[in-house]
């Protein structure tokens, strides 16, 4: 979202200018916990991303208190007074709180509400920090998000990110559907490279919210009634509870992980799959299906939310409950016709192309670009643009100090 949203105003003659909340959990020097309040002051740091733009990585005060990720603190000012348009692109509309606070009209581009975007991560919290969570946090930032949907102008990821933001936000609420824009001309299909029999999934699978276990156990379930097939993993290194997942499911040797992908590298290993399986708890959209997709790979997905969009039931795949014997039938009846697989492939690639290729997704984001920015709209030149990205570290740029 946010590699989109650079480029497409570098396109148009911006400057962009990109920072965002370094976690502390990341880098732990750059933010004041209350132990240190006294010791030292919050920090920053600069360096380069998507080409070569400045990104910023700021630190916060208090971060045990989520919502003070994004106060407006001292260098948030100075960047902010630097610039004429202001847009948040993030998980949840926190990201947006600087301008808030500083009374600046936004743009934000949200992909989920506040609770959707962590429920599954707060099961693993300890104690402490669920009941601060409970009698502190919660109840400060749901008023605040409240107060943010409504300030700006908001582009949800899908429908049912509108639907969430809205049951937050009230009646008064507006906002334009913006989908993430799938590269239909490098993700695109390759039967020669499809592996019989092979799953797979793309994404944070470390991630509770990602639910892999299930498709773990569906794939046990289909071994165990004779299919042959096999499991691809993308995106993150294997932590030991998914290993030892895999090893008690008797999967070890059926199951290849393959962390830190390029872009082309990704596009390779979908179009090998028979099946993509998207067995999440909550999506706010799953851009890797979509790209997935675009390769003529048909998707079984759990009914968690934004895939509910584009999986359409005998068309494109199978949407099922969050149940591995569901998740395995339904894999097993693709998988057993060939002719039905090419079918949902097909029309999986022509969906692609028809909802989210890139000419559509950018008319509608500079056009809200303009509706947020009217005195923009004639001066193309020399702006430059503070992009607040989600509360997570790049992961493309050397830092320095």
């Amino acid at each position: 979202m946010t590699s989109f949203v650079v480029h497409e105003l570098a396109a148009r003659g911006m400057v962009p200018v990109v920072a965002h909340y370094a976690p502390y959990s990341v880098v732990p020097g750059l933010s004041v916990p209350s132990f240190r309040l006294l010791q030292r002051r919050i920090g920053w740091r600069q360096g380069h991303a998507y080409g070569t733009h400045e990104i910023n990585a700021i630190g916060a005060w208090l971060p045990e208190l989520e919502f003070t990720h994004y106060a407006a603190t001292q260098r948030w000012r100075e960047l902010m007074n630097s610039c004429d348009a202001f847009v948040a692109v993030s998980g949840n509309v926190l990201a947006a709180t600087p301008f808030l606070q500083t009374n600046r009209a936004y743009l934000a581009w949200v992909a989920t509400d506040w609770q959707g975007d962590r429920q599954d991560r707060v099961k693993h919290f300890p104690f402490v920090r669920r009941l601060l969570d409970t009698c502190v946090n919660g109840p400060i930032i749901r008023r605040l998000e409240r107060r943010l949907l409504r300030a700006g102008h908001v582009l949800s990821l899908s429908e049912y990110t509108a639907h969430m933001l809205g049951d937050i936000a009230g009646p008064a609420f507006h906002t334009t559907l913006l989908p993430v824009a799938v590269d239909s001309t490098l993700f695109v299909p390759q039967p020669a490279a499809r592996v019989a029999g092979r799953l797979g999934f793309a994404g944070r699978f470390n991630d509770p919210r990602k639910n892999i276990g299930l498709l773990l156990r569906a794939a046990a379930q289909l071994r165990e009634g004779g299919h042959q097939v096999s499991v691809l993993l993308m995106g993150d290194a294997v932590e030991p509870d998914i290993s030892q997942t895999i090893d008690a499911l008797g999967l070890a040797g059926h199951v290849t992980i393959e962390p830190g992908l390029t872009r082309n590298e990704l596009r390779d290993r979908l179009q090998t799959l028979d099946v993509f399986v998207l067995p999440s708890h909550q999506e706010g959209l799953c851009i890797a299906a979509l790209e997935a997709m675009a390769c003529g790979v048909p998707v079984v997905s759990t009914r968690c939310g934004g895939p509910e969009e584009f999986v359409i039931a005998d068309r494109t795949g199978t949407l099922v409950d969050s149940d591995p014997r569901q998740v395995a039938q339904a894999i097993a009846a693709i998988l057993g016709n060939p002719a039905l697989r090419d079918k949902m492939g097909y029309a999986a690639r022509r969906l692609v192309e028809e909802r989210y290729c890139a000419e559509r997704v950018q008319t509608v984001f500079a056009e809200a670009f303009r509706n947020a920015f009217p005195r923009l709209a004639s001066e193309r030149s020399r702006i430059r643009h503070a992009t607040a990205l989600t509360s997570g570290p790049a992961t493309d740029w050397p830092l320095h100090v």
